[in-house]
């Protein structure tokens, strides 16, 4: 300490006049506050390590004349183990963001906002960082190599996963680790990279900007990684929807500085993250297993939730790795952790929630309502008998209660007994002895008709519960697929409870895009002064009569793609709420056209994870939207186009099967198609009706495309590659409002149309 404080001295010509030791991370360095006799305070380092010292000093003088937001080194002492800097203050990212860690994720706007102004300022601080840096200063190696990513993934091995216990082939995972080093050094690494980029190392100044400190272990390497570091921070519980949208942030400011391949991108981000987590393990291992600190042992089972995660969405592309991961993430030890209960506030959704896998919670969940009148909500319970009946805490009295008392138990049997309804040999004797399945035909039956009802009636909550004897096998096995079964066929929000086993999921209501930007050229002079969107039909905009039918169809939540007198849609909007969840898509820069908008809204499409129905603000129809939804989710359709027999020069052709396999323009003889030498003659033609159901897989093809394109044409470049196909229903009847002379015949049609 007195040769801290001779440093300072010879530095500011001043006496320290007080000292404070701040708390220590999980490096060997420790620092001080030096409190200058002149109120300014310096915070002071002493380390065990001259080189890495050294590297953060050259670093930080270096982004300091990039002017990057890092703090300055005042002075070095003499023996390499000692330095000055500028004073952040005591505020850090990570203790800014302390409410939403314990709130289980759920972060507020200011919290929010915070790790948006983190990740937008990344981009400058790896590219302008490395402009100029002379590499060989980093510690304790200038580039990310196969080398290093080998030891990592070998302290993972030794330090963590032999420590679990668990057996593996050593050979077989070796030869893992090595196509998986080979594959992250061959990712493009021009950039610097932070290694430990988490909200710890990020200090907040007064307005929120955010400061960058502890890179002295930064060397050339992905920008992904520091994405990962970020991102898949174990204790910080972020949901997928909040990184999907900070990923896309972080894309749209990494872009100023570089081209940007996006798939490419996506790509190395997936590999990276799956480095990291091995990473990081290998270092909780290391820190918690065998020195006994207790924040490493903590962080070990939301580290332990991500993988899970990951390995979840195939984020392993190393069968082996893959096949050893699995049963690490199985391990009793490493159960899923228990969040909080998800609530809604404000009449909002905050389920951000993968709805195919298992959330423990402590005790019974509380399931809240919107505010209001608003979308049917379902909820769906498992218990046992000895525990009682689950209380309704939406106060309608606790809906159907079924008994699977009746039917075999595989609780009686040994290899069961330690199993659930969810697992895979429970559900193998359930199915095959057969009366269960005879059990839940009735009860899909009587389910059906009430919520049919219910969303008829414009009901917001409905509760099903399901008992046995221990609420382990037969309960969680009915209440599971009657969850599935309700929201396959109605597209709506279903909550899934599994009462004696503190588990539970959330399969998320159907979505839907409205497609309201065009300019509406064929609508002047009306949409000279309001756009397409907002022109009445029977006294209501075109707008108010999608949404309502879209509401009739149980989908609640809607993007509405904005353009042309996009203000006045969204002042509408703001007026006119319908018990609806909104959200707009922003196209004040440039129409994109149809594929193009799509594209451009699908970071509010992706959690729409079985599909999402398309449609025109223009078109008004009899189409059972339900029926087209529930086709759409059937059989693994990459999409599901509805067509009409309707007289037309344009029809796309489909095979027998009625599968994509073309488009042709009969009054030119033009054909479009992926299949060379298509005969239009041999297919049959039907006209698209302007109504479609994607999944969003088809998103992975969008990097192929322009900013701007048709959706037709996007489904006729892919149709060879996804199944993509028609839907036909009976009586379909359709009427294009797009141009004034549809108007003095749309009263009457909707009249005709209501009355069928």
């Amino acid at each position: 300490m007195e040769e801290l404080k001779r440093l300072y001295r010879e530095a500011t010509g001043l006496e320290v006049a007080k000292t404070e030791e701040l708390p220590g991370a999980g490096s060997n360095r420790h620092y001080y506050r030096l409190h200058g006799t002149d109120g300014s305070t310096l915070i002071g380092a002493i380390g065990t390590s001259r080189d890495e010292n050294h590297a953060f000093c050259y670093l930080a003088a270096h982004f300091v004349r990039a002017g990057l937001p890092v703090p300055q080194v005042i002075a070095e002492s003499r023996d390499g183990l000692r330095y000055l800097q500028t004073d952040l203050g005591d505020l850090s990212l990570f203790d800014a963001l302390k409410g939403g860690r314990k709130a289980g994720g759920r972060y507020n706007a200011r919290e929010r906002e915070l790790l948006r102004r983190t990740i937008a300022a990344l981009p400058s601080f790896q590219i302008r960082g490395a402009r100029g840096l002379d590499f060989t200063h980093c510690y304790p190696q200038a580039a990310l190599d196969e080398t290093n990513v080998l030891f990592d993934l070998n302290y993972f091995k030794y330090c963590f996963l032999k420590a679990t216990g668990l057996d593996f082939h050593e050979l077989k995972l070796e030869a893992s680790f090595q196509l998986l080093a080979r594959d992250i050094v061959s990712i493009p690494a021009s950039a610097f990279m932070y290694r430990d980029f988490q909200a710890r190392n990020v200090m907040l100044d007064a307005e929120g900007n955010p400061y960058f400190i502890d890179f002295q272990g930064g060397r050339r390497g992905p920008v992904q990684y520091d994405v990962a570091s970020f991102l898949w921070q174990a204790s910080a519980h972020y949901p997928g929807k909040l990184r999907r949208q900070l990923i896309d942030i972080y894309l749209q400011s990494l872009k100023q500085y570089q081209e940007v391949n996006e798939k490419q991108f996506r790509e190395g981000l997936q590999l990276c993250v799956l480095f990291r987590l091995l990473q990081v393990l290998g270092a909780y291992g290391f820190r918690g297993y065998f020195e006994r600190k207790r924040h490493f042992l903590d962080s070990i089972p939301p580290a332990m939730d991500n993988l899970r995660e990951l390995l979840s969405e195939g984020g392993c592309p190393y069968p082996y790795l893959s096949e050893v991961l699995s049963k690490l993430v199985c391990l009793p030890q490493f159960a899923p952790q228990k969040p909080e209960p998800v609530r809604r506030a404000d009449g909002l959704r905050t389920t951000d929630l993968n709805p195919y896998s298992a959330h423990p919670q402590d005790g019974p969940p509380t399931f809240s309502r919107y505010d209001g009148r608003g979308p049917l909500v379902v909820r769906i319970f498992s218990f046992s008998y000895r525990k009682g009946i689950p209380e309704d805490t939406s106060g309608n009295g606790g809906g159907y209660v079924f008994d699977c008392r009746s039917t075999h138990n595989p609780g009686r049997y040994e290899p069961y007994k330690q199993l659930t309804g969810l697992d895979e040999p429970v559900i193998r004797f359930l199915e095959d002895d057969g009366e269960i399945l005879t059990f839940l035909e009735s009860v899909y039956r009587l389910a059906d008709a009430h919520v049919r009802r219910y969303i008829q009636r414009g009901f917001t909550s409905l509760m099903f519960s399901f008992g046995c004897t221990g609420g382990q096998h037969r309960s969680v096995y009915s209440a599971q697929h009657l969850a599935e079964h309700i929201h396959y066929k109605f597209g709506i929000e279903v909550h899934v409870c599994h009462r004696e086993q503190g588990i539970s999921s959330v399969f998320p209501a159907a979505r839907a895009m409205i497609f309201a930007a065009g300019l509406g050229t064929r609508l002047k002079p009306l949409t000279d002064t309001m756009p397409k969107a907002l022109v009445p039909v029977c006294g209501k905009p075109l707008l108010e009569h999608v949404l309502t039918k879209l509401k009739q169809s149980g989908i609640y939540d809607v993007v509405i793609n904005v353009h042309h007198f996009a203000d006045m849609i969204e002042d509408w909007v703001n007026q006119h709420p319908m018990d609806m969840n909104i959200f707009f898509s922003d196209e004040r820069d440039g129409l994109l056209e149809t594929g193009g908008g799509i594209k451009h809204a699908a970071p509010l499409l992706r959690d729409a994870l079985d599909g999402f129905l398309i449609c025109n603000v223009d078109i008004l129809s009899n189409a059972d939207l339900r029926a087209l939804s529930e086709a759409g989710r059937k059989g693994g359709n990459a999409a599901t186009l509805l067509v009409s027999e309707r007289e037309t020069q344009r029809y796309l052709l489909f095979d027998d099967d009625m599968r994509l396999v073309g488009w042709t323009n009969v009054a030119t003889g033009e054909v479009r198609s992926p299949y060379p030498g298509l005969a239009p003659h041999l297919y049959r033609r039907y006209a698209f009706a302007g109504i479609h159901y994607m999944n969003p897989r088809l998103f992975r093809y969008f990097d192929e495309q322009p900013d701007r394109f048709s959706i037709i044409d996007f489904y006729l470049s892919v149709c060879d590659r996804e199944p993509i196909y028609g839907h036909l229903q009976p009586g379909l009847r359709l009427l294009d409002v797009g141009k004034t002379s549809t108007l003095s015949v749309a009263e009457s049609f909707l009249s005709e149309i209501k009355g069928q």
